[in-house]
Protein backbone atom coordinates (compact mmCIF):
# COMPACT_ATOMS: atom_id res chain seq x y z
CA UNK A 1 0.00 0.00 0.00
CA UNK A 2 2.96 2.15 0.78
CA UNK A 3 4.17 1.93 -2.35
CA UNK A 4 0.76 2.43 -4.07
CA UNK A 5 1.41 5.90 -2.49
CA UNK A 6 4.67 6.87 -3.35
CA UNK A 7 3.81 5.89 -6.96
CA UNK A 8 0.62 8.18 -6.67
CA UNK A 9 2.74 11.01 -5.26
CA UNK A 10 5.16 11.00 -7.95
CA UNK A 11 2.92 10.97 -10.96
CA UNK A 12 0.77 13.92 -9.37
CA UNK A 13 4.11 16.02 -8.78
CA UNK A 14 5.36 15.32 -12.28
CA UNK A 15 1.79 16.50 -13.79
CA UNK A 16 1.73 19.22 -11.28
CA UNK A 17 5.56 19.78 -12.44
CA UNK A 18 4.26 19.85 -16.47
CA UNK A 19 1.60 21.89 -15.53
CA UNK A 20 3.63 24.74 -13.73
CA UNK A 21 5.82 24.78 -16.76
CA UNK A 22 3.45 24.87 -19.74
CA UNK A 23 2.02 27.88 -17.60
CA UNK A 24 5.48 29.44 -17.51
CA UNK A 25 6.01 28.23 -20.87
CA UNK A 26 3.23 30.23 -22.33
CA UNK A 27 3.81 33.15 -19.96
CA UNK A 28 7.14 33.43 -21.18
CA UNK A 29 6.61 33.39 -24.83
CA UNK A 30 3.58 35.71 -24.92
CA UNK A 31 4.07 38.43 -27.88
CA UNK A 32 1.31 40.80 -29.38
CA UNK A 33 1.59 40.21 -32.76
CA UNK A 34 0.74 43.07 -35.39
CA UNK A 35 1.13 43.09 -39.68
CA UNK A 36 2.23 46.29 -40.65
CA UNK A 37 2.00 48.08 -44.24
CA UNK A 38 5.55 48.79 -45.78
CA UNK A 39 6.35 51.77 -48.12
CA UNK A 40 9.45 53.34 -49.09
CA UNK A 41 11.38 51.67 -45.94
CA UNK A 42 8.52 53.07 -43.24
CA UNK A 43 7.09 50.63 -40.65
CA UNK A 44 3.09 51.75 -40.56
CA UNK A 45 0.66 49.82 -38.01
CA UNK A 46 -2.79 50.50 -36.88
CA UNK A 47 -3.13 51.10 -33.22
CA UNK A 48 -5.81 52.33 -30.45
CA UNK A 49 -5.87 55.89 -28.78
CA UNK A 50 -8.49 55.72 -25.56
CA UNK A 51 -11.67 54.27 -27.35
CA UNK A 52 -10.17 55.02 -30.85
CA UNK A 53 -9.34 52.23 -33.15
CA UNK A 54 -7.54 51.69 -36.50
CA UNK A 55 -5.46 54.52 -36.10
CA UNK A 56 -2.70 54.48 -38.79
CA UNK A 57 0.64 55.54 -36.86
CA UNK A 58 4.21 55.24 -38.17
CA UNK A 59 6.98 53.69 -36.14
CA UNK A 60 9.41 55.76 -35.58
CA UNK A 61 12.41 55.44 -33.22
CA UNK A 62 13.75 58.54 -34.05
CA UNK A 63 10.77 60.12 -32.02
CA UNK A 64 10.92 59.91 -28.13
CA UNK A 65 7.73 61.36 -28.17
CA UNK A 66 4.40 60.05 -29.78
CA UNK A 67 2.37 62.23 -32.16
CA UNK A 68 -0.72 62.45 -32.72
CA UNK A 69 -2.65 64.21 -35.72
CA UNK A 70 -4.52 67.49 -34.65
CA UNK A 71 -7.75 66.32 -36.55
CA UNK A 72 -7.67 63.33 -34.56
CA UNK A 73 -7.22 64.87 -31.43
CA UNK A 74 -10.33 67.18 -31.70
CA UNK A 75 -12.00 64.51 -32.08
CA UNK A 76 -11.29 62.47 -29.31
CA UNK A 77 -11.22 65.65 -27.62
CA UNK A 78 -8.16 65.77 -26.17
CA UNK A 79 -7.18 68.42 -23.98
CA UNK A 80 -3.86 70.85 -24.06
CA UNK A 81 -1.70 70.61 -21.76
CA UNK A 82 1.28 72.84 -22.89
CA UNK A 83 2.92 74.25 -25.72
CA UNK A 84 6.22 73.45 -27.00
CA UNK A 85 8.80 72.90 -30.06
CA UNK A 86 10.25 69.83 -31.95
CA UNK A 87 13.60 69.83 -33.42
CA UNK A 88 13.96 68.40 -36.46
CA UNK A 89 16.45 67.98 -39.49
CA UNK A 90 15.55 70.93 -41.43
CA UNK A 91 14.33 73.40 -38.60
CA UNK A 92 11.97 73.67 -35.71
CA UNK A 93 8.15 73.56 -35.67
CA UNK A 94 5.41 74.15 -33.13
CA UNK A 95 3.36 71.24 -31.41
CA UNK A 96 1.37 71.04 -28.14
CA UNK A 97 0.93 68.78 -25.87
CA UNK A 98 -1.63 66.24 -24.26
CA UNK A 99 -2.36 63.30 -22.29
CA UNK A 100 -3.65 59.73 -23.52
CA UNK A 101 -4.94 57.02 -21.15
CA UNK A 102 -4.40 54.74 -23.26
CA UNK A 103 -1.93 53.79 -26.39
CA UNK A 104 -2.36 49.89 -27.44
CA UNK A 105 -0.87 48.01 -30.50
CA UNK A 106 -2.09 44.67 -30.91
CA UNK A 107 -2.29 43.45 -27.52
CA UNK A 108 0.06 45.56 -25.82
CA UNK A 109 -0.85 48.56 -23.68
CA UNK A 110 0.62 52.24 -22.07
CA UNK A 111 -1.29 54.50 -19.86
CA UNK A 112 -1.25 57.80 -19.43
CA UNK A 113 0.65 58.91 -22.07
CA UNK A 114 2.27 62.52 -22.86
CA UNK A 115 2.30 63.11 -26.78
CA UNK A 116 2.32 65.93 -29.03
CA UNK A 117 -0.19 67.22 -31.19
CA UNK A 118 0.83 68.15 -34.99
CA UNK A 119 -0.72 68.91 -38.31
CA UNK A 120 0.47 65.38 -39.87
CA UNK A 121 -1.53 66.70 -43.22
CA UNK A 122 1.84 67.50 -45.30
CA UNK A 123 3.52 64.59 -43.29
CA UNK A 124 4.39 61.26 -45.19
CA UNK A 125 1.09 59.17 -46.62
CA UNK A 126 1.05 55.35 -47.47
CA UNK A 127 -1.11 54.77 -50.49
CA UNK A 128 -1.75 57.89 -50.42
CA UNK A 129 -3.58 58.08 -47.15
CA UNK A 130 -2.69 60.69 -44.16
CA UNK A 131 -1.14 58.98 -40.89
CA UNK A 132 -2.94 60.17 -37.87
CA UNK A 133 -0.03 59.88 -35.89
CA UNK A 134 3.57 58.60 -35.22
CA UNK A 135 4.31 56.04 -32.61
CA UNK A 136 7.76 56.74 -30.45
CA UNK A 137 10.22 55.20 -28.29
CA UNK A 138 7.94 56.51 -25.34
CA UNK A 139 5.79 53.70 -26.05
CA UNK A 140 8.54 51.55 -27.84
CA UNK A 141 11.19 51.42 -25.30
CA UNK A 142 8.68 49.09 -23.12
CA UNK A 143 9.33 45.99 -25.34
CA UNK A 144 11.65 44.08 -27.32
CA UNK A 145 10.53 44.62 -31.03
CA UNK A 146 10.75 41.70 -33.13
CA UNK A 147 11.06 43.13 -37.31
CA UNK A 148 9.63 40.49 -40.28
CA UNK A 149 10.37 42.67 -43.16
CA UNK A 150 9.49 39.51 -44.96
CA UNK A 151 6.25 38.58 -43.65
CA UNK A 152 5.32 41.81 -42.34
CA UNK A 153 4.96 41.23 -39.37
CA UNK A 154 5.79 43.11 -35.60
CA UNK A 155 6.07 41.56 -32.62
CA UNK A 156 5.89 42.93 -29.13
CA UNK A 157 7.95 41.12 -26.40
CA UNK A 158 7.88 42.25 -22.65
CA UNK A 159 11.06 40.25 -22.17
CA UNK A 160 14.25 40.79 -23.97
CA UNK A 161 15.64 38.83 -26.36
CA UNK A 162 18.62 36.39 -25.47
CA UNK A 163 20.71 36.33 -28.78
CA UNK A 164 22.68 32.86 -28.60
CA UNK A 165 24.53 32.37 -31.31
CA UNK A 166 23.05 35.28 -33.55
CA UNK A 167 24.75 38.50 -34.45
CA UNK A 168 23.99 41.78 -32.07
CA UNK A 169 24.98 44.82 -31.64
CA UNK A 170 24.47 46.82 -28.38
CA UNK A 171 23.11 50.63 -27.95
CA UNK A 172 22.82 53.03 -25.46
CA UNK A 173 19.64 55.45 -25.02
CA UNK A 174 20.51 59.07 -26.37
CA UNK A 175 17.25 61.70 -25.35
CA UNK A 176 15.48 58.55 -25.59
CA UNK A 177 16.98 57.07 -29.44
CA UNK A 178 18.87 53.81 -29.62
CA UNK A 179 22.65 54.85 -30.76
CA UNK A 180 25.33 52.84 -31.70
CA UNK A 181 29.34 53.18 -32.17
CA UNK A 182 29.81 53.35 -35.30
CA UNK A 183 33.53 53.56 -37.89
CA UNK A 184 33.30 54.53 -41.06
CA UNK A 185 36.22 53.63 -43.50
CA UNK A 186 38.57 52.56 -40.95
CA UNK A 187 39.46 56.12 -40.23
CA UNK A 188 36.36 57.56 -37.97
CA UNK A 189 34.91 56.22 -34.63
CA UNK A 190 32.07 57.86 -34.16
CA UNK A 191 28.06 57.49 -33.22
CA UNK A 192 24.90 56.66 -35.01
CA UNK A 193 21.41 56.82 -33.94
CA UNK A 194 18.88 54.01 -35.02
CA UNK A 195 15.80 56.67 -36.88
CA UNK A 196 13.26 54.01 -38.74
CA UNK A 197 10.97 57.16 -39.27
CA UNK A 198 13.67 57.87 -42.28
CA UNK A 199 12.10 57.70 -45.70
CA UNK A 200 13.74 56.08 -49.16
CA UNK A 201 12.66 54.30 -51.84
CA UNK A 202 13.39 50.82 -52.32
CA UNK A 203 16.73 49.76 -53.26
CA UNK A 204 19.69 47.29 -53.01
CA UNK A 205 22.14 49.54 -51.50
CA UNK A 206 23.13 50.93 -47.60
CA UNK A 207 22.44 54.01 -47.05
CA UNK A 208 22.95 56.22 -43.67
CA UNK A 209 23.20 59.78 -43.03
CA UNK A 210 26.01 61.49 -41.39
CA UNK A 211 26.04 65.14 -40.15
CA UNK A 212 28.41 67.54 -41.14
CA UNK A 213 30.76 67.44 -38.73
CA UNK A 214 31.07 64.03 -39.04
CA UNK A 215 31.80 64.43 -42.87
CA UNK A 216 34.56 66.95 -42.24
CA UNK A 217 35.77 64.56 -40.29
CA UNK A 218 35.81 61.59 -42.57
CA UNK A 219 36.59 64.04 -45.69
CA UNK A 220 39.75 65.15 -44.07
CA UNK A 221 41.02 61.85 -43.35
CA UNK A 222 39.67 60.37 -46.82
CA UNK A 223 40.50 63.43 -48.98
CA UNK A 224 39.74 61.23 -52.64
CA UNK A 225 35.79 61.21 -51.14
CA UNK A 226 33.18 63.02 -53.18
CA UNK A 227 29.70 63.21 -53.94
CA UNK A 228 28.79 60.96 -56.44
CA UNK A 229 25.26 62.36 -56.52
CA UNK A 230 22.52 64.51 -55.22
CA UNK A 231 19.32 64.00 -53.78
CA UNK A 232 16.54 65.97 -51.66
CA UNK A 233 14.61 64.96 -49.21
CA UNK A 234 11.49 66.15 -46.62
CA UNK A 235 12.21 66.86 -43.10
CA UNK A 236 10.84 68.64 -39.44
CA UNK A 237 10.85 72.21 -40.86
CA UNK A 238 11.02 71.76 -44.55
CA UNK A 239 12.91 70.31 -47.13
CA UNK A 240 16.91 69.53 -47.75
CA UNK A 241 19.47 69.39 -50.10
CA UNK A 242 21.76 66.40 -49.67
CA UNK A 243 24.90 65.18 -51.07
CA UNK A 244 25.48 61.41 -51.75
CA UNK A 245 29.34 59.67 -51.21
CA UNK A 246 29.94 56.45 -51.50
CA UNK A 247 32.38 54.82 -49.15
CA UNK A 248 34.42 51.49 -48.77
CA UNK A 249 33.17 50.11 -45.36
CA UNK A 250 30.98 50.75 -42.33
CA UNK A 251 31.05 49.14 -39.00
CA UNK A 252 29.53 48.10 -35.84
CA UNK A 253 30.73 46.38 -32.83
CA UNK A 254 32.39 43.65 -35.12
CA UNK A 255 29.89 44.02 -37.40
CA UNK A 256 30.67 45.20 -41.20
CA UNK A 257 29.14 46.07 -44.17
CA UNK A 258 30.70 46.95 -47.41
CA UNK A 259 30.01 49.98 -49.87
CA UNK A 260 27.44 51.76 -48.31
CA UNK A 261 26.51 55.09 -49.02
CA UNK A 262 26.45 58.06 -46.85
CA UNK A 263 23.99 60.99 -47.04
CA UNK A 264 25.43 64.27 -46.09
CA UNK A 265 22.58 66.47 -43.71
CA UNK A 266 23.21 69.83 -44.60
CA UNK A 267 23.87 72.23 -41.54
CA UNK A 268 20.20 72.71 -40.60
CA UNK A 269 17.90 72.17 -38.01
CA UNK A 270 19.43 69.79 -35.15
CA UNK A 271 22.74 69.43 -37.54
CA UNK A 272 23.26 73.08 -37.02
CA UNK A 273 24.80 71.49 -33.70
CA UNK A 274 28.68 70.60 -33.74
CA UNK A 275 28.18 67.30 -31.47
CA UNK A 276 25.02 66.68 -33.99
CA UNK A 277 25.44 62.90 -35.14
CA UNK A 278 23.89 60.82 -38.15
CA UNK A 279 21.91 58.29 -38.64
CA UNK A 280 20.59 54.97 -40.55
CA UNK A 281 16.67 53.67 -40.79
CA UNK A 282 15.27 50.58 -42.24
CA UNK A 283 17.16 50.75 -45.36
CA UNK A 284 19.94 49.15 -43.80
CA UNK A 285 17.71 46.73 -41.40
CA UNK A 286 15.71 45.05 -44.12
CA UNK A 287 18.76 43.57 -45.86
CA UNK A 288 18.61 41.23 -43.19
CA UNK A 289 14.87 40.17 -43.37
CA UNK A 290 14.12 39.41 -39.91
CA UNK A 291 15.49 41.50 -36.76
CA UNK A 292 14.58 42.51 -32.91
CA UNK A 293 15.38 45.91 -31.51
CA UNK A 294 15.62 44.92 -28.01
CA UNK A 295 15.69 47.82 -25.84
CA UNK A 296 15.17 45.75 -22.48
CA UNK A 297 18.78 45.06 -23.26
CA UNK A 298 19.72 47.93 -25.29
CA UNK A 299 20.75 45.71 -28.56
CA UNK A 300 19.46 44.81 -32.12
CA UNK A 301 19.49 41.24 -32.67
CA UNK A 302 20.07 40.18 -36.17
CA UNK A 303 17.75 36.85 -36.36
CA UNK A 304 19.24 35.15 -39.39
CA UNK A 305 22.79 36.10 -38.92
CA UNK A 306 25.03 34.12 -36.77
CA UNK A 307 28.23 36.14 -35.22
CA UNK A 308 31.15 36.62 -37.83
CA UNK A 309 28.82 36.61 -40.44
CA UNK A 310 29.19 40.20 -41.06
CA UNK A 311 28.16 41.42 -44.80
CA UNK A 312 24.17 41.54 -45.78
Amino acid sequence: MRKLYVRLSIVIALLFSLFVNELYAKKKVKTATIPFQYSQSLIFVRVKVNNKSGLLFLLNTGANTSVIDKSIAEKLKLSILDHDTVLGTAGKEPVQTLKIKTLQVGDETIKDLIISKRDLSGFVKVNNYKIDGILGTDFLKNFAITIDFGDRRIFLSRKAMKPGRQMYIPFEMDDNIPRFEARLNDTLSTYLRYNSGVSLNPNKDVYVNVSPSQWYQLKMANRQLNPVRYMTGTGVGGNVYLQVVSIDKLAFNGMEIKSPFIIVQPREGYFEKDEAIGFFGNNLLEKYYKVTIDFLNNRIVFNNVKKKELTP
